[in-house]
């Protein structure tokens, strides 16, 4: 994790974006899904993706619930725990409050974190990751002879 000033902004406008929940709008569920999700509104509830998904958390935007993506973009404010299994960027207004597990974190001067910060690793990844169905095994039942 690299720590120092940087005045570059966290990039959010060149993402392709598949879903947004407009400033004036509010949610409250569960949501999986693929592609870019932007949030400039309130979520209350879980979200989660898989295949390489994005997450973009606008400035006005206000988000209470777990999340577990592969990439997060946070301008606005997050309450609860937190997984971004590639990438977390936190933009200058960008306010997390809980555990987060990150690979790789850039964060701005102004970000704030209040919890605990965990790097994910190769091993961590694996535990992670579901495991294939494997095929029922045969039931051996025990036979009494005499």
């Amino acid at each position: 994790m690299k720590i120092g000033k940087t005045s570059a902004p966290v990039n959010v406008d060149n993402q392709h974006i598949d879903t947004l929940i407009g400033e004036h709008s509010s949610f409250k569920g569960e949501l999986d899904f693929e592609g870019a999700v932007r949030i400039d509104g309130k979520f209350e509830g879980n979200l989660r993706s898989k295949k390489d998904g994005t997450l973009i958390i606008s400035e006005s935007a206000h988000v209470v619930g777990e999340i577990d993506v592969p990439n997060l973009i946070l301008h606005g404010d997050m309450r609860g725990n937190t997984r971004a299994s590639k990438t977390l960027k936190i933009g200058v207004k960008g306010r997390l409050n809980g555990d987060v597990e990150y690979t790789v974190i850039t964060m701005v001067e102004g970000a704030t974190i209040n919890g605990r910060c965990s790097r994910l690793t190769d091993a961590d990844q694996v535990k992670k990751a579901p495991k294939p169905d494997l095929p029922a095994q045969p039931k051996m039942e025990a036979v009494q002879t005499g």
